[in-house]
């Protein structure tokens, strides 16, 4: 059976505009209810879910410079969510850790993404087609991840 012609970029317009959508809803919710911003959720969760987590595994979950990275974690400290602290195998490096007041906001904040996410995906999906579309970009993300080893089969 012949593939049915596909207009990526129409593809990736709705992908986009689409992330855009809930990122901006999320994003007003966080910051009415909570004071919070998504690009500080963000990072808080992957900085709660890496043990031992530095800048460097913090720059290569989000997709940041090592740099913008770095200047988020500061934006954290500033808001007493977020410590640095000596690594214990690694005296050249630090390790990033939640405060308890960041991992309050944490798990506040997980809950009212989680939920503005679920009514959106909700709207459009039933509850086995989101199970699929979520598969579905795990697996876009991890074939498109640029800091995996391509010379491996």
């Amino acid at each position: 059976m012949p593939t049915p012609s596909t207009d990526y970029v129409a593809v990736l317009s709705d992908l986009v505009t689409a992330q855009m959508q809930q990122f901006d809803a999320v994003d007003r919710r966080l910051r009415t209810e909570l004071d919070l911003l998504l690009i500080e959720l963000l990072p808080m969760r992957l900085i709660d879910a890496t043990p031992e987590c530095r800048v460097q595994e913090l720059a290569a979950g989000l997709g940041l410079t090592v740099g913008g990275a770095s200047k988020s974690v500061d934006r954290l400290e500033r808001r007493g969510w977020v410590e640095r602290a000596a690594h214990p195998r690694d005296r050249r490096s630090s390790i990033l850790l939640l405060t308890q007041a960041g991992s309050e906001v944490l798990a506040r904040g997980n809950h009212v993404a989680s939920e503005e996410v679920e009514q959106r995906l909700r709207r459009a999906l039933d509850a086995t087609e989101i199970v699929a579309f979520s598969d579905a970009l795990s697996q876009l993300r991890a074939a498109n991840d640029d800091t995996r080893d391509d010379t491996t089969v």
